[in-house]
């Protein structure tokens, strides 16, 4: 009787899989249980699921998770019609909805399609060359002084928590200017540990239910609210002084008008603001983070990066200029690395707002071909990895293996789309120079100050949508007698 039973459980969970999958669809995991599918999977280790799933699936399948279906592209082929897709067949705007209570309400994704590119290109031109050029001696004055200020001698201090703090600093300076100073708080502190709330806020049940009452999304909603205030203050002050000279971000952003005349208003400014600093902040440290805890667990690695330090400050002068901190091309290559490595945007994802096709033919080993030719329905999320996807054996040799060495290789140039750390197409990331200088800014300042020493590499921890080294790193420092 129990057998029977059995059986007929099997053959009713077998049934509502197989009725679930439409015909021609990508295959369909985590069908079994209805409504929550594949959830505790995906919040426990998102990358981990996608992972087994192109094991076994290859580069097109569908995973169901709390009632939605989310179709992900794996690998350089798949990426492209992610990629390359317009906005009338896959939606950023419907897909990051999510994102609104951090951003606030008329602010890139609670604003029609056609203004969100108007404010993106407002960013584009804040982040221009010319605004670059302005920001690296910025970054490395904050950098030299909270160091000096903060570190001293000797010691030791949990990285990730110290660079959080510092890429606050440094990044709301270029940003907003010296008027934000007196916001910030003790060491950029009080601002960090309102955009630590608003990171907890964001997480995968957050995706799909953004709006809950549970207490880290309170939490967020309440940091968002007290850093709007601070960054309308910084705004009102500077309406009210209009003859000021500003050499920041904001000031770019306060001058730019939409195509019917009109300008930011201040909430909207702010929200930009907000905006930007999350972008770039929180994806800043923690790859700061990744870079010195590779570097100086990689000896021979170590010593090509000081030796290239001590060339450019001796034909610079010892000054960080953005030309000299642009001939940083080994730490740069580290800094890509770990993006490739261990981006910290682990999923990227569209709506699909009208069916897209998928059709690939792949010769196999034995001299067979395979081919697949599925649709992928309207009403479906589209997601890419570049966490899996730039960590594929057959695009990078060794690939889960840290090695600067393979950018100067060319290993990146072997498909289009095989590196996506900042995204790509037309919704790629504006802010991926000003990051990649902010970085090697400071990891400049660092390597001519002190000597570290970094305990081993940490798991990556993927309990967040933004995925950082799992704290603590914990540094240990002493002072250079001699500065590079």
């Amino acid at each position: 009787m129990i057998t029977q039973i059995l059986i007929a459980v099997i053959a009713i969970a077998v049934f509502y899989v197989l009725s679930q999958r439409e015909a021609g669809t990508p295959p369909k995991i985590g069908n079994y249980i209805p409504f929550f599918g594949s959830i505790v999977q995906f919040g426990q280790n998102p990358l981990q699921l996608i992972r087994n799933c192109y094991r076994k699936y290859g580069d097109i399948f569908t995973i169901k998770i709390l009632g939605k279906d989310m179709t992900f592209m794996v690998g350089p082929e798949a990426q492209a019609v992610f990629f390359n897709a317009q906005d009338s067949e896959l939606s950023a705007r419907e897909a990051y909805k999510f994102m609104i209570p951090v951003f606030g309400p008329g602010v890139v994704y609670d604003s029609p399609t056609e203004v969100m590119y108007e404010q993106l290109k407002f960013i584009r031109s804040s982040l221009a060359l010319s605004q670059l050029k302005k920001s690296i001696p910025i970054i490395a004055s904050e950098a030299r002084k909270y160091f000096e200020e903060k570190w001293g001698e000797s010691g030791e201090r949990e990285m990730l928590d110290e660079l959080n703090n510092l890429t606050i600093l440094t990044a709301s300076r270029c940003l907003m200017g010296e008027a934000m100073r007196k916001h910030l708080g003790q060491d950029g502190k009080r601002i960090a540990d309102l955009y630590h709330e608003l990171e907890v806020g964001i997480n995968p049940i957050s995706f799909f239910f953004p709006n809950l009452p549970l207490p880290g999304m309170k939490r967020r909603d309440k940091a968002r609210a007290e850093i709007g205030k601070i960054f309308e203050a910084v705004i009102k002050e500077r309406r009210q002084n209009p003859g000021a000279s500003h050499d920041d971000i904001m000031g770019t952003l306060m001058e730019s008008e939409y195509k019917d005349g009109t300008m930011l208003g201040d909430e909207q400014l702010a929200g930009m603001m907000v905006a930007l600093l999350f972008a770039g902040q929180h994806t800043s440290s923690i790859t700061a983070t990744w870079t010195g805890l590779f570097v100086h667990n990689n000896k021979s690695v170590l010593q090509e990066v000081i030796s290239e330090q001590k060339e450019i400050k001796e034909k610079y002068n010892g000054e960080l200029t953005f030309d000299s901190i642009k001939a940083c091309n080994k730490l740069e290559n580290c800094v890509r690395e770990v993006l490739r490595m261990y981006p910290p945007l682990i999923i990227l994802m569209r709506k699909v707002l009208q069916d897209m096709h998928y059709t690939s033919t792949k010769k196999n080993s034995d001299g067979t071909t395979t081919t697949k030719d599925y649709v992928v329905p309207a009403g479906h999320i589209m997601a890419v990895s570049p966490g899996a996807s730039m960590t594929l054996d057959d695009i990078f040799a060794n690939a889960k293996s840290f090695d600067p060495s393979r950018w100067e290789r060319g290993e990146q140039d072997k498909a289009k789309y095989s590196i996506i750390s900042f995204g790509g197409g037309r919704h790629g990331c504006p802010g991926e120079n000003f990051g990649i200088f902010q970085i090697k800014t400071i990891w400049s300042v660092l390597l001519e100050t002190y000597e570290l020493e970094f305990e081993q590499v940490p798991p990556p921890d993927y309990t967040s949508l933004v995925a950082g080294p799992k704290p603590p790193v914990i540094v240990r420092y002493k002072k250079r007698s001699t500065p590079l």
